[in-house]
C-alpha cells in the first residue's frame, strides 16, 4: 500500500496517472502484437479478450488525462476504466485458473478467432470466447516466469488498485 501511495504521489494528479495507464495499455497492446507476430505465438480467444479490454482501455485513460482535473467526465471515464479493469481482471484470473488445471482434464479451448468470426454469428463467438477451454490453458510461454495470463492478472490488479485509490481519495486544496 505504501508504493502505491508513493507512485500515486510521484505521478500527482489523476489526469498524469490516467495518463501513465494509457501509456502502459498502448506497451501492452504492443508487446502482445509483438508476441503473436514477431514470436509467432498464437493468442487463444481469452488472450484476444485481454488484448481488446487494453485497446478499449487506451482511449478511456488518454480522454481522463485531458479531462478537467477531477471534474465529471474524468470520474466518469476512471469509472469507466474501472469497469473495463475489472472485466479484464475476471478474463485473467479465468484464464490463470484454467492454467491451473491438469491438461488432461481441460477440454480444447477452441477453433481460432479468425475461424470462429468467419463462420459463426458474434453471439456465437462471444458464447464460445466465455467458454474457452484447452489452448487457454497452454503455459508454454512465460515472461519473468509467468504466463501471459498471469502478468495480465496482475496487471489488471495494480491497475483496479490505482483506480480504487484514485477514485476515493479526496483532492487536495491545490488539486481541485
Amino acid at each position: 500500500m505504501r508504493a502505491m501511495r508513493t507512485l500515486l504521489r510521484t505521478l500527482g494528479s489523476p489526469s498524469r496517472v490516467a495518463l501513465a495507464l494509457g501509456v502502459v495499455c498502448v506497451g501492452l497492446v504492443g508487446a502482445s502484437l509483438f508476441v503473436q507476430h514477431v514470436l509467432d505465438v498464437e493468442p487463444c480467444p481469452l488472450c484476444i479478450v485481454q488484448r481488446f479490454i487494453y485497446l478499449a482501455l487506451i482511449p478511456v485513460f488518454l480522454g481522463a488525462a485531458v479531462a478537467k482535473r477531477h471534474g465529471k467526465v474524468q470520474r466518469s471515464l476512471l469509472w469507466g476504466a474501472t469497469v473495463l479493469t475489472l472485466t479484464g481482471l475476471v478474463v485473467a484470473g479465468y484464464q490463470t485458473d484454467l492454467q491451473l488445471v491438469p491438461p488432461a482434464v481441460t477440454a480444447s479451448c477452441s477453433a481460432g478467432l479468425g475461424y470462429m468470426l468467419d463462420t459463426m454469428a458474434v453471439s456465437e463467438v462471444l458464447a464460445q470466447l466465455l467458454h474457452a477451454g484447452g489452448d487457454c490453458a497452454d503455459t508454454s510461454f512465460r515472461i519473468l516466469g509467468l504466463t501471459l495470463a498471469q502478468a495480465s492478472l496482475i496487471i489488471f490488479t495494480i491497475f483496479a488498485a490505482l483506480l480504487a485509490r484514485l477514485l476515493l481519495r479526496t483532492p487536495n486544496r491545490g488539486e481541485r
